[in-house]
């Protein structure tokens, strides 16, 4: 399944006509899909090994190491040259004793992972500055992406500024679907093999 899906993008990127119409054939599946519990959509593979967020220079910095253990379909994929994104969600919130804790700030992390079939090497590009590295295995490329070291979060005087100053983050890792290709996204949408991520992980501020 994921090899025609691939097989179609690397032959024709530019297939939007037959893409439009398996979106109309499937789009029920992909409903029933996206109505699941988190719960039942809850993927393996990745992992937060260590994080912490210190205070420097009046602002909030998170240094953090992950990890990243991808499943068979999505190393096809990547060997193929699709690009995957992976996303590192940050999220700063007030709690409350009676609802939902307040979301103060919130900042996506995202890297391009692409492996360059005539150079043979792997290009990671961090959407967030436009910054761009080259490895020679992929192995290299991911420790890269999960090595995440003094990344501001937020300034202190921002939370300063609110009523009560008891704050605290989380973070957790993911791999994207938008920027998939067409055929290929719906067999993720519908494929355990493609719903990799970790759970919150809660961090003191």
């Amino acid at each position: 399944m994921y090899s025609k899906a691939i097989k179609n993008y690397c032959a024709n990127s530019n297939g939007c006509l037959s893409a439009w119409r398996l979106l109309s054939r499937r789009w029920v599946v992909v409903w029933l899909v996206l109505m699941m519990p988190l719960g039942t959509a809850q993927a393996q593979g990745f992992a937060i090994n260590h994080a912490e967020i210190v205070l420097s220079d009046k602002v909030y910095h998170l240094n953090a190491t992950l990890d990243f253990d991808f499943s068979n379909d999505v190393l096809e994929a990547i060997s193929n040259g699709v690009p995957l994104v992976l996303e590192l969600i940050i999220e700063i919130l007030e709690p409350r004793r009676y609802w939902y804790d307040d979301e103060v700030a919130s900042l996506e992390q995202r890297y391009q992972l692409q492996y360059h079939a005539l150079s043979e090497q792997y290009i990671v590009i961090n959407l967030n500055s436009g910054a761009r590295y080259t490895f020679f295995s992929i192995s290299a490329a991911l420790q890269k992406i999960g090595s995440v070291n003094n990344l501001p979060i937020i300034d202190e005087q921002l939370l300063e500024d609110k009523d009560t100053e008891n704050y605290y983050a989380r973070i957790r890792t993911t791999l994207g679907f938008d920027n998939l290709p067409v055929p290929l996204k719906l067999d993720a949408w519908t494929s355990r093999s493609w719903w990799l991520g970790t759970d919150w992980v809660e961090l003191e501020l």
